[in-house]
């Protein structure tokens, strides 16, 4: 079998691998802006997270449907929605139970709303990012009309207070003093900062924080141009401060979770000021203290919330009820609920309800929350080609580079459909090709680590930087008999396979089962795992029979999500999982 690259051993098998693998291209291609809905948010919460809101609503991990309370819902809109507004359910609620329209709400990455728009708007009716870039970029056809910003909260680093008060930034009562991006630099590179961080090729608060860096550290106070991301210095400025990433994630709002389920592990995250605040929310409930939520001196991102009507030719039915809720969003009593979650809704960034006891509640000075506009010194966005170079630039030169060891299940239930999967799924998230169309390509610096398992743990094979080429042919070569024992898979990926400098990568392990496992191996497992000075996560993908709960515990284990490869396809999560490493 051809486990290398070499030209003088490719063959008639290798040919056929390719035309395989183009075909595989051909279909993620084709299915992309419906899959892609699965993305940041198609999975269980490891540290068991619920969605915020009352009223009359239902939902799952990647959809929450909201019904009137009382009498027949008009019409119903599905929107395609960033995962942040979980956290304003009850504003939602409200403009509802106002409207008499229906809204079922699919929570996708920013990427996965702009990749939806490009496709023509799936099936979809409204659109609702965190931020107004991402429809610019999207909707290269002109179909979403009637865009309006809903609230807006700026992206601040939520600090713990420890760390905050230890670093000079802020006092005992929570005040903070101004912190420039190059102070978050020095403190970075001294080693007194790490923070959490959402992918910026996959999440708006990631992107929108990545562009304030560039702009802030170019100098300049006006929007970034293609000449100034070539510059190198400011590329170095950059990757340094992006060195202090200590864990990554897709989704704005499972960071926060993980932060919450975790305080004592991380420094700082990355997010939107509302969810700081419904963290501390949170963390100050459980009586431990808050982060802080420190602006940038030199310049921050602002996500406006737009809400915008996807225009596909649907009945004047469907134009009427999108108009009856958008209106009943912009209602005092939905926009005090929007403050009340932490958003803001006054003009230039204030509160248009201060005086309300609730909202002083949720922008509490002690947090180190600034209500006043002086402190969000907006940089000016860039146009859609230069976002676009940015981003490109950050995935394969100054994101911190990822170290993933893939765990996958070659027992005799895998075999037929469910390998036929895991190769799809490896190519989608390892191939060039193919993962370039995501935005998660492996980049020179990367290391992943495949390591087949059945009752025992088999060879690893490691691919280095871009060459993925070896790992995934033994991924389709192999072939899949025996049993199920996931826990020496497990041990395998701890015991010689963790980088000996962790602190130069994100690091993950991929857990992909489609069975029960045996238990026997479970204890020793897990005690290793508590005796590791850093905790690993590990993001388990579950299909056919897996036992769920089996992979929750795993996932709690170590502060990490389950995703659910069950009812979708498992290349579309294995692109998600992708995302949060």
């Amino acid at each position: 079998m051809r486990m290398g690259h070499s030209t003088a051993m490719r063959s008639a098998t290798a040919a056929s691998k390719a035309m395989r693998r183009s075909v595989a291209l051909v279909a993620a291609t084709v299915i992309a802006g419906m899959i892609m809905a699965l993305g940041g948010c198609s999975a269980t919460n490891g540290s068991g997270g619920m969605f915020g809101g009352t009223g009359n609503n239902a939902s799952s991990a990647k959809t929450q449907s909201f019904t009137p309370a009382k009498g027949k819902a008009m019409a119903t809109l599905r929107i395609a929605s960033g995962s942040e507004n979980k956290e304003v359910a009850d504003a939602i609620q409200q403009a509802v139970d106002s409207s008499k329209v229906a809204v079922t709400l699919d929570y996708m990455g920013s990427l996965d709303i702009m990749t939806t728009l490009n496709g023509g708007g799936g099936d979809y009716d409204a659109v609702w990012p965190a931020s107004s870039i991402w429809i610019s970029m999207g909707d290269t056809k002109h179909i979403v009309k009637e865009q309006q910003s809903t609230s807006t909260t700026p992206i601040v680093f939520g600090i713990a207070k420890s760390k905050a008060v230890s670093l000079g930034w802020a006092s005992g009562d929570g005040t903070t003093t101004p912190v420039s991006t190059a102070d978050l630099i020095k403190a970075v590179k001294s080693g007194d900062l790490t923070f959490s961080m959402t992918s910026a090729t996959q999440s708006n608060s990631g992107a929108s924080a990545y562009l304030a860096f560039l702009t802030a550290l170019s100098g300049k106070n006006q929007a970034l141009t293609a000449d100034d991301l070539n510059d190198a210095t400011l590329q170095d400025s950059v990757k340094t401060l992006l060195s202090g990433v200590d864990r990554s994630s897709g989704s704005s709002d499972w960071l926060k979770d993980m932060v919450v389920a975790d305080p004592g592990r991380f420094d700082a995250m990355v997010n939107y000021e509302s969810l700081v605040i419904a963290a501390d929310k949170q963390l100050t409930a459980d009586g431990k203290d808050p982060l802080l939520a420190v602006y940038p001196s030199d310049g921050i991102a602002v996500s406006d919330s737009p809400l915008g009507y996807v225009d596909r030719g649907q009945a004047q039915s469907v134009s009427d009820a999108y108009g009856a809720f958008a209106k009943a969003l912009e209602s005092k009593d939905c926009k005090l609920l929007f403050e009340r979650a932490g958003r803001r809704t006054g003009l230039g960034g204030t509160l248009a309800y201060s005086s309300d006891h609730a909202v002083q509640q949720a922008f509490r000075a002690e947090w180190g929350i600034t209500t006043g506009s002086d402190a969000l010194k907006a940089i000016p966005m860039p146009a859609a080609s230069v976002i676009s170079q940015a981003l490109n630039i950050y995935q394969h030169n100054l994101r911190k580079p990822s170290w993933t060891v893939w765990v996958v299940d070659y027992s005799g239930s895998m075999s037929g459909d469910g390998k036929d999967g895991v190769v799809r799924g490896l190519n989608a998230a390892l191939d060039k090709t193919e993962a370039t169309a995501s935005m998660i390509e492996p980049g020179d610096g990367d290391v992943n680590i495949l390591i087949p398992f059945n009752q025992t743990a088999m060879t690893p094979v490691r691919a280095d930087g871009t060459d993925t080429a070896a790992l995934l042919d033994h991924a389709e070569e192999l072939a899949a008999d025996g049993g199920t024992n996931i826990y020496d898979g497990l041990n395998a990926a701890l015991s010689a396979n963790m980088p000996s400098d962790p602190g130069r990568y994100t690091t993950a392990i991929v857990l992909m089962t489609d069975g029960q496992s045996e238990t026997a191996d479970r204890s020793s497992f897990q005690d290793r795992y508590r005796s590791e000075e850093r905790r690993v996560p590990i993001f388990p993908i579950m299909f056919g029979d897996a036992d769920p709960d089996q992979l929750k515990d795993i996932a709690s284990l170590s502060n990490a999500k389950v995703f659910d490869g069950r009812s979708g396809d498992l290349a579309a999560v294995f692109r998600q999982v992708k995302g949060y490493n």
